[in-house]
C-alpha cells in the first residue's frame, strides 16, 4: 500500500521551500485546496482547444497556464499570486500532482499557438486527488472539533460552542 498523503501535507520533506513560506501556504492550501482539486479533476479529460483527439497520447486533458486552474472567485482573484505559488511549490514540486506540458504532439502544434508554461494533471498521481481531498476534510474536522472544545471549555455554553462550530463550517464550505 502507498504511504498516506497526510504526513506530506504538513511536512516539507526534502523540498527547498523555506519553512516560513511553507507554514504560510498551509492555511491557504487548507482553505482553497479542495476547490483546486475539483478544478483539476474536472479538466483532466477535457480540452476545448483541440479539434481532433490526441492519438497515441497519455491524455486529452486540459493543458493550460496555472492561472486557469484557479477557480474564479473574488477571494482567489485577490490572492492569485499566492495561489500560483502554492500550485508551483506544493502541487507541482511536492505532490507532483501537476506537470508541465512539453508540446510534442504534431496535432497539438497545428492548433492555435499557446503561451509557454502550460500544465496538466499528472495522470500517474491520480490517486492523490482523492487522498488529498480526504486529508483536507479530516484536517477541517479536527480543526472544527478543536475550536468547539476550546470554546466550550472557555464559555461552558453549548449554544456558543455550536455557533463557533457553524462559523468554522461556514468558512470551510462557502468561499467567495
Amino acid at each position: 500500500m502507498r504511504e498516506g498523503i497526510f504526513k506530506k501535507l504538513f511536512f516539507r520533506g526534502e523540498t527547498k521551500v523555506p519553512l516560513l513560506r511553507w507554514l504560510a501556504m498551509l492555511p491557504l492550501e487548507l482553505y482553497i485546496g479542495e476547490h483546486l482539486l475539483e478544478m483539476l479533476s474536472n479538466t483532466a479529460s477535457y480540452n476545448h482547444e483541440m479539434t481532433t483527439p490526441r492519438i497515441n497520447n497519455e491524455t486529452n486533458g486540459w493543458r493550460r497556464p496555472l492561472e486557469d486552474f484557479v477557480p474564479a472567485t473574488l477571494f482567489n482573484k485577490l490572492l492569485l499570486n499566492s495561489i500560483i505559488g502554492l500550485l508551483e511549490s506544493k502541487y507541482i514540486s511536492h505532490y507532483q500532482l501537476i506537470k508541465e506540458v512539453v508540446p510534442d504532439d504534431t496535432n497539438e502544434k497545428k492548433e492555435a499557438p499557446q503561451p509557454d508554461g502550460r500544465y496538466e494533471l499528472n495522470h500517474g498521481n491520480l490517486h492523490l486527488l482523492t487522498e488529498l481531498k480526504l486529508t483536507y476534510n479530516t484536517t477541517w474536522v479536527a480543526f472544527n472539533c478543536t475550536i468547539d472544545l476550546m470554546v466550550y471549555v472557555v464559555t461552558n455554553d453549548l449554544a456558543t460552542t455550536l455557533l463557533a462550530g457553524a462559523l468554522v463550517e461556514f468558512v470551510r464550505r462557502f468561499k467567495l
